[in-house]
């Protein structure tokens, strides 16, 4: 199955109600004690919905409160085809830096029966090889800024920003589909009336969304056309 979700802000202390120093935490925070428990939240419903041969398209801002978090997040998350589209706090990444808590480890693994080294496993690790250090990016099956996708011949305009208008949007009527907003342009009439859509974590169970739900409430929408 293919998922989408945005906005997962693993470990960030200030989206956090219990600990926020947010003045309007009450409006802006999600409602847990503490930050491990807000991630655990996260976490918990995406391994329930998202499978291990499952495709996630993440619309950014992974994770927050240090580099190292961006390897404590993307451990715990199953799914093995996991493409990031960067998002504002997404920094380490863009830059694809070093990380300094996980390394690379050489395993042995049966294929069609032989043994076949493989050395892309990745463990914890008090320590990098300096030769061969992973970076932030190889924890991902692919980094973007932007993405243009091929859906069942559908076109899907995937960007952590909120576009007014999109490639296609008036030819084929391609889907944009967004974070960044935490679903505080729901009531908008772009994400409303026509086909733009917020994917981001913040709704119900903090789930992310499969292309089946994604068609089912894109298909009434109408087709933007150029400056209407």
């Amino acid at each position: 199955m293919i998922w989408f979700t945005s906005d997962t802000h693993a470990y960030h202390k200030n989206i956090t109600k219990g600990v926020s120093t947010w003045d309007d935490k009450d409006i802006s925070c999600r409602d847990f004690p503490t930050l491990e428990e807000m991630t655990d939240a996260v976490v918990n419903s995406i391994n329930k919905y998202v499978m291990e041969d499952d495709e996630l398209y993440h619309d950014g801002d992974v994770s927050f409160g240090g580099i190292e978090n961006i390897w404590n997040f993307r451990k715990r998350i199953k799914c093995k085809n996991f493409h990031l589209i960067l998002g504002n706090h997404d920094d380490h990444i863009k830059k694809n830096k070093i990380l300094p808590n996980c390394h690379w480890v050489t395993k042995v693994v049966k294929i069609d029966g032989c043994d076949t080294i493989q050395n892309d496993y990745i463990e914890d690790a008090t320590f990098i090889d300096p030769l061969n250090p992973v970076r932030a990016q190889d924890l991902f099956t692919s980094v973007d800024k932007y993405l243009e996708l091929k859906i069942e011949k559908k076109t899907i305009i995937l960007s952590h920003y909120a576009f007014e208008e999109w490639y296609e949007m008036d030819l084929t009527g391609s889907y944009h589909l967004h974070g960044h907003n935490h679903h505080r342009f729901d009531d908008k009439e772009l994400n409303t009336k026509y086909r733009r859509m917020d994917i981001g974590i913040d709704w119900e169970e903090f789930r992310p969304y499969s292309w089946d739900e994604i068609k089912e409430i894109m298909k009434n929408r109408k087709i933007k056309k150029h400056n209407s």
